[in-house]
């Protein structure tokens, strides 16, 4: 049952063509327990990685941990925000983006996004969500020598 059943669940077409493939050659715990349900249920909006919903929200591919990964970029009253997703995993990886976690579907292509994601919000302001980072995720991205840090947001 999905967790809000009035939700609409976008998610990319591609992601959902891999992992049911794959979930039907291998079961897969997270894809019967967290996606079956929704698609069985008629709530999910299949999309492309360039979806956007209207001028606010907006998907941007960051593929490489999975086929078809994406952050979720926001923009409200001029100021903008990006949610990484699984995109990186730890603060470390900022300094050593080539580090990857084993469940990488393709660790040198996640190695390079996470790489030009750093450069690309180095030092701007954009509010970086890093959803696996301890708690407050919330903070920017530093020139750290020739890598990058994750500065938090003070409280």
């Amino acid at each position: 049952m999905p967790t809000f059943p009035n939700a609409r669940y976008v998610m990319s077409e591609k992601e959902w063509a891999y992992w049911s493939a794959m979930h039907k050659e291998t079961p897969q715990n997270q894809i019967a327990d967290s996606v079956i349900p929704i698609v069985e249920a008629g709530r999910a909006q299949m999309v492309k990685n360039d979806f956007a919903l209207g001028d606010e929200i907006r998907f941007e591919s960051t593929w490489g941990h999975t086929p078809d990964h994406v952050s979720v970029h926001i923009t409200s009253r001029g100021q903008h925000a990006v949610i990484t997703g699984d995109l990186i995993h730890s603060p470390v990886q900022c300094l050593e983006t080539d580090w990857v976690p084993r469940p990488d579907f393709d660790p040198k292509q996640a190695a390079a996004t996470r790489r030009a994601f750093l450069e690309r919000y180095c030092e701007q302001d954009v509010l970086v969500c890093a959803s696996h980072f301890p708690s407050p995720s919330f903070g920017r991205v530093v020139r750290e020598g020739n890598g990058f840090w994750f500065e938090y947001l003070k409280a």
